[in-house]
């Protein structure tokens, strides 16, 4: 951190435009991301039993973004995954088929346009981030009327056994305390190796002083905290790093991870904020930050970042009784050629969609069942 005023201020806020920016700065970004002959990340991830292969190739956020859940899927049951990295190569290679001679399902990070330009048979399109978007009335009591009953009394209760309060932090003191004790730490034990974060510089210049900390405290003890961006003139609230105390998972299974958005929401009603930006996530709707995020009935809608026209290309090679497990127990976000996001469940006739995996959120279509008999109808492997 002693590199803080190594940076001009108008340095910081170019690289802020540059990562998160939207409107000009959204398409500059995303032509730079797909120039011609650019080379791209190839990897390749294979169960511990060996059953099912997967391969990806495209823009590197990927890695962090995509991968880590579709792992998590290919190793249920199976123990674990390894992970090779391939040869980088680039968008016309990826167009010619070259990752599929390694795999039995190819994950492609691209543009919407080379998406829509990659084989049909057999694959979807799902959007590479989603964010939820929950609309604020003035009036608190309102506000939480909006969750279901049985959560509202659930998170009452915990809030009076744990004497959960909400604090604005407006120190750089505090903002250091929440960055080095919670965030960090929390993105250390929930993702590892893959943690993502944004650097001090950036959340103390282009976060923090344009926005707001708040604290969770438990019976007056900081126990987890999120850093927000405030747009439009303190109409939206962006939610961008969360964190609890040295990432300590007891606050996880207390629920003050939780009460961190209920609180905000809380906040944001008392001071004039019309829009809570959720922050962005996965296009699965098994994970349990989109189940969590789903009970407060957000808006499910494209980012207005330079993800916005990025697109996760999913295709089956094979048909193996491991393809149609993974694919069963992977319900996903998928994105039609107008844009039109809506859940996607496959099934066939002994295994069931995975339709308890709830989706029902506003902005999202119609949700659809695909059948597997049809969409890997032809693929060699046998089923």
């Amino acid at each position: 951190m002693s590199g803080l005023t190594a940076e001009p201020g108008a340095l910081t806020a170019l690289r802020y435009q540059w990562t998160a920016g939207t409107g000009p700065w959204a398409g500059l970004r995303q032509r730079w991301a797909s120039v011609p002959g650019r080379r791209y990340p190839h990897t390749v991830a294979t169960s511990a039993d060996r059953m099912l292969t997967l391969a990806y190739g495209g823009f590197p956020e990927g890695l962090t973004y995509v991968l880590p859940h579709l792992r998590a899927q290919q190793a249920s049951g199976t123990g674990s995954v390894s992970t090779a990295d391939a040869a980088p190569v680039t968008w016309r290679r990826i167009r010619r088929g070259v990752l599929v001679p390694d795999a039995d399902l190819v994950v492609v990070g691209c543009s919407g346009r080379r998406a829509l330009a990659l084989p049909r048979a057999h694959s979807v399109v799902l959007p590479f981030r989603v964010h939820a978007l929950l609309d604020v009335v003035s009036d608190a009591d309102t506000m939480r009327r909006s969750v279901s009953p049985n959560e509202r009394r659930q998170f009452a209760n915990l809030r009076r056994r744990h004497e959960w309060t909400c604090e604005a932090g407006t120190r750089v003191e505090d903002l250091r305390f929440f960055y080095e004790r919670m965030h960090l730490p929390t993105m250390a034990t929930r993702h590892g190796e893959e943690s993502r974060s944004t650097d001090w510089t950036l959340a103390l210049r282009a976060l923090f002083r344009h926005g707001v900390l708040l604290f969770i405290n438990e019976a007056g003890k900081r126990v987890a905290g999120v850093l927000c961006r405030t747009e439009d003139g303190g109409r939206t609230l962006r939610m961008r790093l969360l964190g609890v105390l040295d990432g300590d998972e007891t606050h996880y299974r207390s629920g003050a991870a939780k009460a961190v958005y209920y609180l905000t929401i809380e906040w944001a009603a008392r001071h004039g904020v019309r829009r809570i930006d959720f922050a962005g996530g996965d296009p699965f709707p098994g994970t349990g930050v989109f189940q969590f995020k789903r009970r407060f009935h957000p808006t499910i809608a494209h980012p207005q970042d330079h993800y916005r026209d990025r697109r996760v290309y999913v295709r089956a090679v094979r048909d193996t009784d491991a393809i149609r497990d993974f694919l069963v127990a992977t319900p996903m976000l998928t994105v039609d050629e107008a844009g039109r996001i809506a859940a996607t469940y496959f099934h066939d006739a002994t295994r069931p969609a995975r339709l308890d995996v709830r989706a029902d959120c506003p902005g999202l279509g119609r949700s659809r069942t695909v059948d597997l008999d049809e969409f890997l109808d032809r693929l060699p492997g046998g089923g």
